[in-house]
């Protein structure tokens, strides 16, 4: 089995920024269900060291924080279960506020399900959201960028081991306006350009670009992750034109922050977003993940965005993930390091993150796998 040393330089943004070839396949995920986290470490996971403990035995290269307004609607959704670590610290006045708005506004919608394992399973909000009219709007506690605790960034700071990075998912809009709006309500005002819309875009947009901004300025944070889910299995989720014109100028934006400090500047998305891959490539995206292959494959997503773009991903959740063996986990995972690390920019994840319906077992037979046979050259061990 290749290094657990972590090495987020040499390895992961060597990958990330299609820099050549590193010694390892580096791996990657969104987020990891808590009870395979604590599984592995054989403990409960209650503080920062223990989150830090478990992404660096594990052999990741970072620990994935999270900051901005989608901590918010998170909580509101999720009960603050997001896989993510936050903070150890109670939140401040202006952040407990606008969660408890969202919370009071979602709750009676019963978005989240205890199953008959004790497992909770949560959903967005579908219909109506946390905003619901123009007076929502303006009712709504909008926090100040300054009122976001990065304080996990500070302790991170200190208790990193060497080589371990940090990679923050902040900046979501595109994303945060159907959540806050309600699907449905989102995808009928964006359809229509209401004023409603424009302006809860413009909210959020101005919002989520000075956290970022605050962000950047910090030196712990290695990279931002955008996590905009913009497609569904067959397309995008709007007209691209409407992503064209009022988030995708907020993307350039983004990615003038992160160039000018010389950080990476990833996307999550959802679904199949064939269609625009030019214009994120074009904006100057370094890596997109999950490229969940129920919908794009890598072979057509390489094709379509070159080589300096990183690709991160694309082990089904489905299928060997979520209802293989270990086996097929481990047999999947082996074929897909083959066929899509060689020539380098590409970090292997899952096709979306580890939820809780994923067996520990494939969890770790992926984790295994990969990081037996990832090392470079690949097939030649």
């Amino acid at each position: 089995m290749t290094s657990l040393q972590p090495n987020f330089e040499g390895r992961l943004l060597k990958t990330v920024f299609a820099e050549g070839i590193p010694d390892r396949v580096p791996i990657v995920e969104a987020g990891i269900d808590l009870s395979i986290k604590e599984r592995f470490l054989g403990r409960p996971i209650q503080h920062l060291a223990d989150e830090i403990e478990f992404w660096q035995q594990a052999g990741y290269d970072f620990i994935p924080l999270e900051a901005g307004l989608r901590t918010v609607i998170d909580a509101a959704i999720h009960h603050e279960q997001t896989g993510r670590f936050e903070s150890e610290k109670p939140d401040p006045a202006a952040i407990a506020a606008a969660k408890s708005f969202a919370i009071e506004r979602l709750s009676p919608l019963h978005l989240t399900a205890s199953g008959p394992t004790g497992d909770r399973r949560s959903w967005a909000p579908a219909g109506k959201g946390i905003l619901r009219d123009m007076a929502d709007l303006e009712q709504f506690p909008w926090p100040d960028a300054d009122d976001f605790d990065l304080s996990a960034l500070q302790s991170a700071n200190q208790q990193l081991p060497p080589g371990m990075g940090t990679l923050c998912f902040c900046g979501a809009v595109f994303s945060s306006v159907m959540l806050m709006l309600g699907f449905e309500t989102a995808f009928v005002e964006m359809a229509t350009e209401t004023e409603f819309f424009q302006r809860t875009t413009r909210k959020i947009v101005e919002l989520q670009y000075k956290v970022v901004e605050r962000l950047v300025r910090h030196d712990l944070v290695g990279g931002i992750w955008v996590n905009d889910d913009l497609g569904h299995r067959t397309g995008t989720l709007v007209n691209p034109k409407l992503l064209r014109k009022y988030f995708f100028p907020y993307y350039h934006e983004l990615r003038r922050l992160t160039k000018s400090k010389d950080l990476p500047l990833l996307l999550h998305s959802d679904g199949r977003i064939v269609e625009v891959l030019p214009d994120l490539v074009e904006i100057g995206f370094n890596a997109l993940h999950p490229i969940d292959p129920n919908c794009m494959t890598l072979q057509e997503t390489r094709e379509i965005v070159g080589p300096d773009v990183c690709l991160i991903g694309n082990l089904s959740l489905t299928y060997p993930l979520g209802t293989g063996s270990p086996e097929d986990v481990a047999r999947e995972t082996e074929a897909l390091i083959r066929s899509a690390a060689p020539a380098g920019a590409y970090c292997l994840s899952s096709g979306n993150s580890v939820p809780e319906y994923v067996p520990y077992a494939n969890w770790k037979a992926m984790r295994d796998t990969a990081l037996r046979v990832g090392a470079f050259p690949i097939g030649m061990e």
